[in-house]
């Protein structure tokens, strides 16, 4: 049997330089509940249909646990040992939200539902504008920049330090880290060996985020930070895992998504100017706004999988799963789906409706779609305003080397130079 798809789906450096949509491709059409047997430990379904991703999402902590194993695959067969990998020990001990089955989950979403719904971001907003003005006042006047790291990142890298009140002198060594730990394969971000990567990456951000927040904790501070140090569960304070590892949670989530979705939109408008120069003619529309940012995050995925577990024997797909099998959600291959959406190969910056699967669905649903939403939506009306022609790719883009995050990670792009954005 020919397994060098599987091979090649399970490799972060394939995502970098390969194309892992032609194979979803092929499932989806021929195989939609893939067996995969590729370069890891161990062979998981792969679900490439939307109306079975759905499925899975929507029997979460039912059919499904993602605290078993955790929410992704890992990056390589050796860092998936609890004993070698602190990432993955984490992961399986449930110690941040995403990874956290029935009530624990509960609890510690309720903590901050508040602050991260419509309202809650909506009285964010001025401080989203402050941060893209900022921004954009450094690098307009210049005429290029590399787009992915001076505007698409920079901004959410901005916003969710300022909500979690992280120095910016500490800035930098945050974003490193982060990369670090997601995509430890990546030789831009590698410090030794994958696992010794990760290894860092992971450790850095944990021992930060626990230490700021332990000093918080008693505090009054109305910080992410301060807020977890005062979170209980079961009648008790978070252990430091749990402090140290949720604040990377909202670190990470709170910046690959925004930066992911906004560089695969700008590109794909640079690459059709008549999208953007009609966008450009609705840039005061907000729905016309909001269309072009969710077409974004559906076009890039960036979050390309998510994993659960079985807990009981179940169907998906006419394929019979069994308690204890891995499966695996290609969100990448879901919002291609042909059944769900018409001409899905084609980025549509109107694309209406838009059911995308990019922030997942049911309990486990983005805690920070909203924000993420309003960083794009914002940051695309800057752009459209001050940018009066479509940018220019100033050379090839580059991909991340990660089966997790894959996206854009850096995007040199020209432009007829502006004047600042009056504050």
């Amino acid at each position: 049997m020919d397994r060098s798809d599987d091979v090649s789906i399970t490799t972060p450096g394939f995502f970098a330089s390969g194309d892992p949509l032609s194979i979803l491709a092929k499932w989806r059409q021929h195989d939609p509940m893939h067996w995969t047997e590729g370069a890891l430990a161990r062979g998981f379904w792969s679900v490439t249909r939307h109306g079975d991703a759905m499925q899975v999402f929507m029997n979460d902590n039912k059919t499904f646990s993602i605290q078993r194993y955790g929410a992704s695959l890992p990056q390589n067969a050796e860092m998936d040992d609890v004993e070698k990998s602190e990432f993955m020990r984490l992961i399986r001990s449930g110690a941040n939200l995403s990874v956290m089955d029935g009530e624990p989950h509960v609890i510690m979403r309720k903590a901050f539902n508040d602050r991260f719904s419509v309202g809650g971001i909506g009285e964010l907003e001025q401080l989203i504008r402050d941060c893209a003005v900022k921004i954009l006042n450094d690098v307009l006047p210049r005429g290029k920049c590399d787009f992915t790291v001076d505007i698409a990142g920079r901004l959410p890298l901005a916003v969710i330090s300022a909500m979690m009140d992280l120095p910016e002198a500490d800035w930098d060594d945050l974003y490193r880290w982060n990369n670090m730990s997601a995509a430890p394969e990546d030789p831009e971000w590698s410090v030794g060996t994958p696992l010794e990567t990760s290894q860092a990456g992971t450790i850095n951000l944990v021992q930060y985020c626990a230490k700021l927040a332990m000093e918080r904790r008693g505090g009054g501070g109305n910080d992410l930070l301060s807020a977890l140090a005062r979170t209980e569960l079961n009648g008790e304070l978070l252990s430091p895992d749990k402090l140290g590892f949720n604040g990377p949670m909202f670190f990470a989530a709170g910046h690959e998504t925004t930066r992911a979705a906004l560089s695969s939109a700008l590109l794909e408008l640079m690459r059709d100017p008549a999208q953007w120069r009609a966008l450009r003619e609705k840039r005061h529309d907000p729905d016309a706004i909001k269309a072009v940012a969710e077409e974004g995050v559906r076009w890039a995925s960036p979050l390309t999988h998510t994993l659960r577990t079985a807990t009981e024997e179940t169907v998906i797909g006419g394929q019979k799963v069994k308690e204890g099998d891995w499966v695996v959600v290609w969100l990448a291959s879901a919002n291609r789906d042909e059944k769900v959406f018409a001409d899905p190969h084609r980025f549509d910056s109107a694309r209406t409706p838009n059911n995308h699967l990019g922030f997942a669905i049911g309990k486990h649903h983005c805690l920070g779609a909203h924000l993420a939403r309003a960083e794009m939506r914002i940051l695309l009306e800057y752009l459209l305003e001050h940018m009066p022609e479509p940018p220019q790719l100033a050379g090839e883009p580059q991909m991340a080397a990660s089966t997790l995050f894959w996206g854009v990670k850096h995007m040199p792009i020209s432009y007829k130079p502006g004047a600042q954005i009056a504050q």
